[in-house]
């Protein structure tokens, strides 16, 4: 991706305080510079519709019959990438230890899909979604996010990010944050 595009990108997720700046305890137990409050860029449909199209401009010769997101952020991309590639759309829900694919929702054995999701950390309910998806052997065609902060992550397709920043995470004991003495946040817990 084009330097002034990444630009472009950062300045829209500051703006909207979807990427923030400060000390943050992360769900893991571990400390970080930078956070993503993903749930902010769903409040703005024109924003889904802007990064949700980055995603249908990368896979939209790829013949995409079907997009499919994990709940709950992927769903709402899940959905709006669907519509712009004029494709079914559908989600796979939390059910036990992985996800499954209900509600009725028809898929077709061979039909090409994609899989998206709102912020790639570890791959989890990525990875969960393509278990589900094994049940009805279809033609995966790729993975899109729109936000990549992983170390890396290895899947059978290609993935496509809107947008990638690799976060360093502190453990609490080596945290330079804590010993700059930077108030620690907790996200989602009223801070």
């Amino acid at each position: 991706m084009e330097e002034s595009n990444i630009k472009e990108i950062e300045d829209i997720l500051l703006k909207y305080e979807v990427l923030q700046k400060g000390h943050f305890l992360l769900t893991s137990g571990l400390h970080s510079e930078f956070y993503f409050e993903k749930s902010k860029i769903l409040q703005y449909p024109p924003l889904v519709e802007k990064f949700s199209s980055r995603i249908k401009e990368r896979f939209f010769s790829e013949g995409i019959e079907l997009v499919v997101g994990p709940t709950t952020g992927g769903v709402v991309i899940a959905y709006e990438v669907a519509r712009q590639l004029s494709a079914r759309f559908s989600y796979a829900e939390r059910e036990g230890e992985g996800r499954k694919i209900r509600k009725g929702f028809k898929i077709n054995k061979g039909e090409r899909v994609l899989v998206v999701d709102d912020v790639l950390t570890t791959g989890g309910s990525i990875f969960e979604t393509l278990n589900a998806l094994k049940d009805y052997d279809v033609n995966l065609i790729g993975i899109g996010v729109f936000i990549d902060r992983s170390k890396g992550v290895n899947f059978p397709v290609p993935l496509f990010s809107c947008y990638r920043k690799e976060i360093i995470n502190y453990e609490p004991k080596a945290c330079p944050l804590c010993q700059s003495g930077i108030k620690l946040l907790t996200p989602g817990k009223g801070r």
